[in-house]
């Protein structure tokens, strides 16, 4: 993003092809008050330089989706890594603290005698670094800018005899984090956040507009007046890593790293953007040149791939609001933290997956829910029960298919089964079938296929001995009335 101080707006640019990809009109931002919303949100915003506005884009279009008003003209602002906190540094001195959602001003304190040049919040989120044109360096903690209606810097360091016009942050998390500073005395220092000490301070020849710091922290890139770019590294002695890159004809007002630390881009009056690789130290590309445009300052900035909804911005307000006063809202943008918290756990939000995480859970620590081994004989009976009934079914249906019962048809369907299962059946065989299925009670002993096969077995063998010559002549008679009964059909 390259902002233009001559009113032409902010120029979106591809990195490594150099083509104009976006164009943000109604723009004259100063060199340290314009970027992203939020690192993952696609919405440049920018601070009028002439006037106390502040206006932000949806990427891709060229007008405003929303503008703002201001307290007085600022000459510095950024978010908070979530858009929620908006930080903004103005030419009294003062700096302000607003919630973008809300538009409550939750803290206004007079910081420096001059102007503030730069404000930037740390990657975690937990400091507040802001330079002035009265040559101090202030460090805050997020945390305590609420506690205190002035809140007293953690760090104040007034080394440099010069304004302060940049700073920036070494790779670190917490108290670990050392901040860099650039002056026009010609001076960078290095600043430990833990001790408040003095870590390192490199002498160059020129006075440095701006300074950036590789993703690995292992250089530092200045700016500087008399056109070079200098670049050397924190952890080496001086001159022993030191780099120049040549190519402005002007000043170089702004630079930049990208986030994988391969390129860089930096900016003059005279000859626009230029964008570099850092292995080689050299100009692959010039964007604008063309262009009859004044560019003031880049951001090397990383488009995000899905579209995301603009925060709820609300005027920004001018009387101070409590904290404790001030209303709930979602962080997230658009549809807010509750649809999204509900999207992401609609696939755990079923009952049987609910179960079985609850279960997984407790038996991991060591524990065993009320009711739960009950639970489990209880199922494991009725699986048990189910199996034998579905056993003695099949065991049934096979003897009334595959065997004639006392001179029946034979039955080739469920349904014809279950018509004519009570009239197929002689007495005998009925309570030897009701004998079986009383087996099948869960205190019986055998199971259904045995006991219908002994029962089967037992009907045989009371057949055998009964039947004599005296029931001969029934079952003939028996015969001859099944044939009338066909013969009648």
């Amino acid at each position: 993003l390259a902002s233009c101080a001559d009113g032409h707006g902010i120029l979106g640019t591809d990195l490594r092809s150099g083509a104009l990809v976006a164009t943000f009109d109604e723009a004259s931002a100063h060199p340290h008050a314009f970027g992203l919303v939020s690192r993952a949100s696609g919405h440049v915003f920018a601070v009028q330089a002439k006037k106390a506005l502040f206006h932000a884009w949806t990427w891709g279009d060229k007008k405003p989706c929303y503008r703002g008003s201001l307290p007085e003209k600022l000459t510095a602002m950024t978010f908070s890594d979530n858009g929620a906190l908006c930080f903004g540094g103005a030419a009294t001195g003062s700096i302000y603290i607003w919630q973008s959602g809300t538009g409550c001003l939750l803290r206004c304190w007079p910081a420096h005698f001059r102007e503030v040049t730069h404000l930037i919040v740390s990657k975690d989120g937990s400091f507040l670094v802001s330079a002035s044109a009265d040559a101090n360096v202030n460090v805050y903690s997020v945390a305590d800018l609420f506690v205190e209606s002035s809140p007293k810097p953690f760090h104040s360091w007034s080394g440099h005899s010069l304004g302060v016009t940049a700073v920036a942050m070494l790779p670190g998390t917490g108290a670990r984090q050392v901040v860099v500073s650039a002056s026009l005395d010609r001076s960078v220092r290095l600043w430990d956040v833990a001790s408040g000490k003095p870590l390192l301070s490199r002498q160059l020849a020129a006075p440095v507009h701006s300074v950036a710091v590789s993703p690995s922290g292992s250089e530092v890139l200045c700016a500087c007046k008399n056109g070079e770019l200098r670049s050397f590294s924190p952890m080496s002695s001086a001159s022993e890593r030191d780099g120049c890159l040549l190519g402005h004809t002007g000043p170089v007002l702004s630079c930049d790293i990208s986030a994988d630390g391969s390129f860089a881009a930096s900016c003059s009056e005279a000859d626009r953007v230029r964008i570099w690789e850092l292995r080689t130290r050299q100009c692959i590309s010039q964007a604008h040149a063309s262009r009859s445009v004044q560019v003031n300052a880049v951001h090397i900035v990383r488009r995000s791939a899905a579209s995301q909804v603009l925060p709820s911005f609300q005027p920004f307000q001018r009387l101070l609001t409590s904290p404790d006063e001030v209303p709930s809202l979602p962080l997230a943008g658009g549809a807010g933290r509750g649809p999204l918290l509900k999207q992401a756990m609609a696939a755990n939000a079923e009952a049987e997956s609910f179960i079985d995480r609850v279960l997984w859970a407790h038996a991991a620590r060591g524990g065993e829910l009320a009711g739960t081994q009950a639970l489990n004989d209880r199922c494991l009976a009725a699986e048990a029960a189910s199996s034998r009934w579905a056993a003695a079914a099949a065991d049934l249906y096979g003897m009334l298919v595959d065997a004639e019962v006392e001179g029946a048809p034979r039955i080739y369907g469920p349904s014809s089964a279950s018509r004519g299962f009570a009239q197929t059946l002689s007495p005998r065989s009925a309570s030897a079938v009701e004998g079986a299925l009383s087996s099948l009670a869960p205190e019986a002993g055998p199971s259904a296929a045995a006991a219908v096969a002994a029962a089967a077995a037992e009907e045989e063998q009371g057949g055998g001995t009964e039947v004599g010559e005296a029931e001969k002549p029934r079952k003939a008679g028996g015969r001859q009335k099944k044939k009338r009964r066909v013969a009648a059909g």
